[in-house]
């Protein structure tokens, strides 16, 4: 007896998918993506500026170690306008380090980095001129740094 076939059966075996089907998927995946595309940015941004304040409260405690080891005065200088600091050997005038947060050459990327007071010595002795505190941004999203006279160093959130 020969074996009957219908005419759907040799259709329902075939692999693939319909145009129709890929658009959906497509259509799908952009829905997604353009939901998901803001909270990304977001992230971003609060990794950049969490990451850069942890790099200046680290530099800011390299600096009372550099003073007590080399039993010399280093100088923390600030520049707002390239979101910038520099390390500089007091006695010698030699820039010991710089770091640059602004352009694209950072990863960091921060639309604000500001000193208050721009200028401080910390002193081999292990304190500083002057208490200072850093403020931090990338958009809307901001960070602080406090540093005591005696160099204990704070990141706090900002509201």
């Amino acid at each position: 007896m020969a074996k009957r076939t219908s005419k759907n059966a040799k259709y329902s075996a075939r692999g693939g998918f319909s145009v129709f089907e890929l658009l959906i998927v497509v259509v799908i995946l952009g829905v997604l993506a353009t939901i998901a595309g803001p909270a990304m940015s977001r992230i971003v941004r609060h990794n950049r500026v969490n990451r850069a304040a942890t790099v200046i409260a680290s530099d800011l405690q390299n600096a009372f170690a550099v003073a007590a080891r080399q039993r010399e005065p280093v100088r923390i200088q600030a520049d707002a306008a390239s979101r910038s600091y520099q390390f500089i050997d007091r006695a010698s005038g030699q820039v010991l380090r710089i770091r640059t947060f602004y352009g694209d050459t950072s990863e960091y990327r921060l639309t604000k980095l500001e000193f208050n007071p721009t200028v401080i010595d910390v002193f081999p002795s292990g304190v500083s001129s002057a208490a200072v505190t850093i403020d931090l941004a990338n958009g809307d999203y901001t960070k602080q740094i406090k540093a005591s006279t005696a160099g204990f160093i704070r990141v706090i959130p900002k509201l």
